[in-house]
């Protein structure tokens, strides 16, 4: 247990809170009639084609995850950032006889690191493999790099004698611009939106501690600017505000509850530099302040408030897409993606307090949160089929809604340390990747989870947000 018994009691009397195919050629592909002019030209098309062939597929879907769990090994090792390889094909009249794990695209069974049989259609396997350091290809590990889609190292495949359904872990830095010509003219309320709940809450940056893996209070094991290059729009921030610290912008952190985590601003400006280098529309909620934001009397500190307005204006201004430029209304699907790209401002900033939103029209009205406040999985995803359902209600002022797709511990969870978030979260991920695949497919809006590489839900909404956008 990383965090101290102060801690654990804070914590317990909070009680946390609400709290296929897919083939992408370059643009500036050779036109068909210029291939069959030499053999090197077609030589050329196929190696570059294969190289962005991501996924494949005839039939169902296969596809890597990284389980969020410690794993005890034999002779007290442990084993972290496991591998997941994951499989569907239950609407298959075949089912492939092996899938495997590979360090690069599958060509044969020869070069698998680990391979097995499948024995029933769909399914998962924890591999003892790590992820590893999990730095990010094409240049995005140290800032700005090559849009599209890329590969890190690991891949999965599936197939008899041969390879017939593969895929890799991939980030997606770039995946609105890149899709902009089928969904941008959906309109947001219309979008699939991947999304990070507690998504500040990733490593400790305070004098009380500086680990990077702890049991109640870390949701998230990426940085925001890791999660905005794996693909995720939607932010749930819980801001905090100290009186102690003397510098004014230091007062104000991102927390877990009543648990300081990590400073604000250094995270705003890593979405500034991510906006300035791309075409993305990014979703920041400012979902509860937990701290210093109130009176006892529960009276908003106008001036708490008006420094963190401030702040987010001077770190992100030119992004900022002002609601009062933006027509919408109570029932409305909202502006398309399309208009925030043209108006060039692509950051859209909720606010959970409707007095401050009233003095500060250019915020984005309150974002509902289906949020079943439950410590059972099964009670979490039955709630969540039902109000993902029934949302947006009719009177509510914003296009979207956030389903919270994670547990939530108790207070006797939290004082008796009865599992933890990463547990919570390996037993709910896969089946938010189900159910978004499923049932959740035709209503589903942001969709926000704990260590959101232990599910698929940021490929799965850019495959649903395709066929949304090619039937307009």
């Amino acid at each position: 247990m990383a965090v101290t018994w102060i801690t654990v009691i804070a914590l317990a009397a909070t009680a946390l809170g609400a709290s296929v195919l897919m083939s992408i050629i370059p643009h500036n592909a050779p036109p068909s009639d210029s291939i069959i002019k030499s053999n090197r030209n077609i030589r050329t098309l196929k190696r570059v084609s294969e190289q962005q062939v991501f996924e494949k597929s005839l039939c169902g879907r296969v596809w890597l995850t990284v389980n969020s769990k410690t794993i005890m090994r034999p002779k007290d090792t442990t084993l972290i950032d496991a591998l997941e390889l994951n499989w569907d094909f239950s609407s298959c009249s075949n089912i492939p006889e092996k899938i495997g794990l590979f360090d690069d695209r599958p060509a044969s069974w020869h070069n698998a690191l680990i391979a097995l049989v499948i024995e029933k259609e769909s399914g998962y396997y924890i591999t003892n493999t790590s992820l590893g350091e999990g730095s990010l290809p094409a240049g995005w590990n140290i800032g700005p790099g090559l849009k599209g889609p890329h590969c890190l190292w690991p891949w999965i495949g599936a197939g008899d004698d041969q390879i017939e359904a593969y895929n890799c872990l991939k980030i997606q830095p770039t995946w609105m611009e890149d899709n902009a010509d089928t969904i941008n003219a959906l309109r947001i309320g219309d979008l699939v939106i991947p999304g990070t709940h507690n998504a500040g809450a990733w490593r400790f940056n305070t004098e009380l501690s500086k680990v990077t893996r702890d049991s109640f209070v870390l949701c998230q094991d990426r940085s925001v600017w890791a999660q905005l290059v794996h693909g995720i729009r939607y932010f749930d921030f819980r801001v905090a505000y100290y009186e102690f610290y003397q510098n004014k912008e230091d007062r104000y952190w991102l927390n877990h509850n009543l648990i300081r985590v990590r400073p604000l601003v250094p995270l705003l400006k890593e979405i500034r530099t991510f906006l300035d280098h791309t075409l993305e529309v990014v979703f920041l909620d400012a979902h509860h302040f937990p701290m210093g934001f109130y009176n006892q009397d529960g009276s908003p500190i106008k001036s708490v408030h008006r420094g963190l307005i401030e702040l987010v204006q001077r770190e992100l201004g030119p992004h900022l897409a002002q609601a009062s430029e933006f027509l919408t209304g109570p029932g409305s699907k909202g502006p398309r993606l399309q208009s925030f790209i043209e108006a060039d401002t692509r950051l859209l900033f909720s606010y959970v307090d409707n007095a401050i939103v009233a003095e500060n029209n250019w915020l984005w009205p309150i974002l509902p949160h289906l949020w079943a406040n439950t410590n059972n999985p099964t009670e979490l995803l039955q709630f969540l089929d039902q109000a993902i359902t029934v949302s947006p209600q009719p009177y509510a002022r914003s296009p979207l809604n956030s389903a919270m797709a994670q547990t939530t511990p108790t207070v006797l969870d939290i004082l008796f340390l009865r599992g933890s978030l990463r547990e919570n979260a390996d037993a709910v991920n896969r089946n938010v990747t189900t159910r978004l695949t499923t049932r959740w497919r035709h209503h589903a809006s942001i969709v926000s989870t704990d260590f959101f590489l232990g599910n698929d839900v940021i490929d799965v909404s850019i495959i649903i947000n395709k066929e949304r956008g090619s039937r307009l």
